[in-house]
């Protein structure tokens, strides 16, 4: 049996490495290989003395006479893409033929695979603006004074600032609070809680265990993305995500395993099962199909089915800067963090849900165990795809609220685990005592 449980977690930690390094290689392959050039360093290269370099925007036609950044020219995506060859340059609008580029769009993404595409096709002197509109603002936006292509140009002609917004006095002090009151609160708690149960042996709390471990872990690379790269490190914010998926993954078979083990009597050879007066008949006694199965049966592919809900939703673009007191802050929520939750999230866990139905259905040994396994994983991924996706929804214009209700949430979920270990820590601590 020991060494059984090692291959599993062997398995197991092999799983999370994969399923943790994909999306960073998707990110690489995509757009992080993308030469590149930061807002900041973009506007000191357009403000250079006799400097011939052009800010080209990328997205639609319709959005780029909305309202584009003074002095950028529009060169649609699609029509970058349609190019076949450097022989064929000539069809790039003359103005931009032979000068150095730097390319933007909304987000960063459209731009660096423009930049590949161009690059790939002979005509190398275009760069990426890392991050797009959204990066843009948030870096060169709380620079005084405003500089030359630092400005927004309407479709009428009116040229402004770039999007600021006032925050009330109440959202100013709620973002101090939720920063450096309940962020650290909730932190120090799931360390506490680390420690309390690092002796533990129980399956069900020593995965508890390691999903506070993850929490914590993602938690820390939030404060450090903060800290050392002001909210600008997609790698850092990755790993802030994937810490919430693995929590909440953990979370769930803590749950699964500790109902089993210690309420229902599923797997237990040797006692009844808690649903037998339900289903009347056994199979531990006799040939007769578990109730409990069958409803598992019907919840995994259902769960299957809601992980189209986030397929079906669109990424939403918002970058607008304001002050917390006396201190410049953008408040965004990048396309490409919203594509790790709204797509990402959502097929890993529709392939883990997947998983575990066909072990259900199909696998004649045991196949409860690795049920769990795949079924907590789905979940994982499905619960924060949906956390992030039900927060972002309503608060999508006014972010200081989807980050604060993110945060309360993450209070409330530590808590809850800290008032359920204390109910019940008679039980539940008994192996230890022992």
């Amino acid at each position: 049996m020991p060494r059984i449980a090692s291959r599993t977690a062997l398995a197991i930690g092999l799983a999370l490495l994969v399923c943790g390094l994909i999306p960073i290689a998707v990110y690489w392959s995509a757009i992080g290989r993308a030469p590149a050039i930061s807002p900041v360093e973009a506007v000191s290269l357009l403000n250079q003395p006799g400097s011939k370099t052009l800010l080209v925007d990328v997205r639609e036609t319709a959005d780029f006479e909305a309202n584009h950044l003074e002095g950028a020219v529009g060169w649609p995506y699609e029509e970058i893409m349609a190019l076949s060859s450097g022989d064929s340059s000539s069809e790039m609008p003359a103005d931009l033929r032979g000068k150095p580029l730097l390319l933007i769009c909304h987000s960063g993404i459209n731009s660096a695979r423009a930049v590949l595409h161009l690059r790939g096709i002979g005509i190398t002197n275009a760069l990426s603006v890392s991050g797009g509109m959204q990066e843009w603002i948030a870096s060169v936006g709380g620079q005084a004074p405003q500089r030359t292509a630092c400005r927004l140009r309407s479709a009428l002609g009116v040229t402004g600032d770039l999007p600021f917004r006032e925050s009330a006095r109440i959202e100013q002090w709620t973002m101090l609070s939720t920063f450096w009151a309940i962020k650290p609160f909730y932190m120090l708690l799931s360390l506490a809680l680390i420690v309390v149960l690092r002796r533990v042996k129980a399956p069900d709390l020593v995965a508890l265990r390691w999903g506070l471990v993850f929490f914590l872990a993602g938690e820390a690379l939030c404060y450090a993305n903060f800290f050392l790269f002001a909210d600008a490190s997609h790698l850092f914010e990755y790993f802030h995500s994937y810490g919430m998926v693995l929590s909440f993954a953990f979370a769930t078979y803590a749950l699964l395993e500790g109902m089993d083990r210690r309420l229902i009597k599923y797997s237990d050879p040797n006692q009844k099962c808690a649903a037998l007066g339900l289903c009347r008949s056994c199979p531990k006694y006799t040939e007769a199909p578990c109730g409990l199965k069958r409803v598992f049966l019907y919840l995994t592919p259902a769960c299957a089915v809601l992980c189209f809900l986030p397929l079906t939703a669109e990424p939403h673009w918002v970058s607008y800067n304001s002050r917390i007191l006396w201190v410049f802050y953008n408040y965004s929520h990048p396309i490409v963090y919203q594509l790790f939750e709204i797509r990402a999230c959502p097929l890993f866990a529709l392939a883990m849900f997947l998983a575990a139905f066909g072990i259900l259905l199909l696998a004649k040994r045991d196949p409860v165990r690795a049920a769990k396994i795949f079924f907590s994983a789905g979940t994982g991924y499905l619960g924060f795809g949906l956390f992030r996706l039900f927060l972002f929804a309503p608060y999508r214009d006014n972010v200081v609220w989807f980050t604060f209700w993110e945060e309360v949430t993450e209070l409330l979920y530590i808590c809850g685990v800290a008032f359920i270990l204390a109910i019940f820590r008679h039980r539940l601590f008994d192996e230890v005592r022992e």
